[in-house]
C-alpha cells in the first residue's frame, strides 16, 4: 500500500476508529505473547496431558461470558464492556506467576477467557456504530490487521523474550500491554445513543441474549472453520519441535504476515462480491492448508502457514461483516456475541479434539489435520447450500 493510498484510507475513518485499532493491537499482543510457551509451561507444572485445556478452558469461559457481554454492550454501553475485559486481562496476566499448580494455572486461563469474552464483543459493536454498511468489510479487515499484528508479534516475540527474561516476566509484560490497551479505550467516546446504569439484573440472560437467530449463517460458518485455528494454537508448538524448529511461534508468525498481506489486497472483497462468495474462497484455502499439514513435511509446513493466512485474511472480515449486516444496527452487541460464541465453540472443539487425537504422539498429526480438513469441507458445503437457497438479489 503506497503513501497516497495510506492517506486516503486514513481520511476515510475517524480518530475513534484508529484508537479502536490501536487498542485492539495491544490487547491481542498482550495475550498472544504468552501462548507459544504455555505447552512447555504447563508441562513444567506436571500437566503435560492437559495441553488441550490451555486454549480449551480459555475459549469456553469466553463463550459463556458472551451472552452477558453482548447484552451489556447494548445496555450500559460499548466502552464499559471493553474496559472491563481489558482490566480482567491486566489482573490475570499479573497473577500467572503466582499460581504454580496445574489446577491454579487452568483456573486463571478460564478467568483470562473472560477478557476476550468482553473486549472484542464491545469492540466490534463499537465499530458497527461508527462504520457505514458499504465499508464494513474493509473496516473489519483493517481492525483484523491490528488483531493479526498483535497475534504475529506476540507469537514471534514469545520464545525470544522467554529466553532472555523468563516466562514469569513475560506474563508481566503481557499485563503492562493490557494496561496500555485499557488506557486508550478510556480516551474514546461512547457510541451507544442511550445507555443505562449497570444493575445486577443486567447479568441475567435469556435465550435471545445467548443466540441471535439473525446471525445463524455466519455463526455456523464460523464454528466449522475456526476448528482449524483451535488445532493450530494447541498443536503447532509441538509440531514445530517435531520438525526441529526452535521458535515455536514461527508458523503462526508466517500465517499472520500472510493474513495481513491478504487483507491489504482483499479488504473490500466481500463488500464487492458478497460475504458468502468470499467465504467460499477463504474456506477452500483452509482445506488446502490442513491437507498440507497432514504431510508432516518442513516445506509443506511453511506453505501451510502461508495458505492459512490467506484463508484467515479472506474469511474473517467477511464473516464478521456478514453478522454486522444482518444485525443492521439493532442489538448489534447480541449479534456479535452470537458470532463470538460460535468462534469459541469452534476453537474449543479444535483444541480439545486435536489434543485428544494427538495424544503426544507426533505420528498422529496426520489424523488430526485430516479430520480438520473434513470439517472445513462441511463448511464449504454449507456455504454452497446457502448461496443456492438465497435469492440472486441478496448480496450474501
Amino acid at each position: 500500500m503506497h503513501l497516497h493510498s495510506f492517506f486516503v484510507l486514513k481520511s476515510k475513518y475517524s480518530i475513534q476508529f484508529w484508537l479502536l485499532c490501536l487498542s485492539t493491537l495491544l490487547f491481542f499482543l498482550s495475550f498472544n505473547i504468552i501462548i507459544p510457551e504455555m505447552p512447555d509451561y504447563i508441562s513444567s507444572l506436571g500437566g503435560e496431558d492437559y495441553k488441550g485445556y490451555i486454549i480449551g478452558v480459555f475459549t469456553i469461559a469466553a463463550a459463556l461470558s458472551r451472552p452477558v457481554s453482548g447484552k451489556l454492550a447494548d445496555t450500559i454501553g460499548r466502552l464499559p464492556v471493553m474496559i472491563f475485559g481489558g482490566l480482567v486481562c491486566v489482573v490475570i496476566s499479573f497473577l500467572y506467576p503466582l499460581f504454580t499448580t496445574v489446577f491454579g494455572f487452568l483456573a486463571l486461563r478460564a478467568l483470562h477467557g473472560l477478557s476476550t469474552g468482553f473486549m472484542p464483543t464491545g469492540t466490534v459493536a463499537y465499530l458497527a456504530d461508527i462504520i457505514p454498511s458499504d465499508r464494513r468489510g474493509e473496516a473489519m479487515g483493517l481492525l483484523g490487521i491490528m488483531n493479526n499484528v498483535g497475534f504475529m508479534a506476540g507469537n514471534a516475540m514469545s520464545s525470544i523474550l522467554t529466553g532472555y527474561i523468563g516466562v514469569s516476566n513475560v506474563f508481566i509484560v503481557a499485563g503492562v500491554l493490557s494496561v496500555f490497551s485499557v488506557a486508550i479505550v478510556l480516551r474514546m467516546k461512547e457510541t451507544l445513543p442511550v445507555t443505562k446504569r449497570f444493575k445486577l439484573k443486567h447479568l441475567l440472560v435469556n435465550t435471545d441474549d445467548v443466540w441471535d437467530k439473525r446471525a445463524i449463517n455466519p455463526a455456523i460458518v464460523m464454528v466449522l472453520t475456526v476448528t482449524t485455528f483451535g488445532a493450530l494454537l494447541t498443536l503447532i508448538p509441538d509440531y514445530s519441535k517435531h520438525l526441529g524448529i526452535d521458535n515455536k511461534g514461527l508458523f503462526l508468525s508466517v500465517m499472520t504476515v500472510s493474513t495481513i498481506i491478504t487483507r491489504l489486497f482483499t479488504s473490500k472483497l466481500s463488500d464487492k462480491i458478497g460475504r458468502a462468495k468470499s467465504c467460499l474462497i477463504g474456506t477452500s484455502f483452509w482445506i488446502i492448508s490442513t491437507l498440507l499439514l497432514t504431510t508432516i513435511n518442513l516445506n509443506a509446513f511453511y506453505l501451510a502457514g502461508i495458505t492459512c493466512g490467506i484463508a484467515s485474511g479472506i474469511n474473517s472480515p467477511a464473516i464478521f461483516a456478514w453478522a454486522v449486516d444482518v444485525a443492521d444496527g439493532v442489538r448489534s452487541g447480541r449479534a456479535m456475541a452470537t458470532l463470538f460464541i460460535a468462534l469459541e465453540i469452534g476453537i474449543s472443539v479444535g483444541s480439545f479434539g486435536s489434543a485428544a487425537i494427538y495424544g503426544n504422539v507426533p505420528e498422529n498429526f496426520i489424523y488430526v489435520f485430516l479430520a480438520i480438513s473434513l470439517i472445513n469441507v462441511l463448511a464449504l458445503a454449507y456455504v454452497i447450500s446457502i448461496r443456492k437457497s438465497t435469492a440472486p438479489s441478496v448480496k450474501y
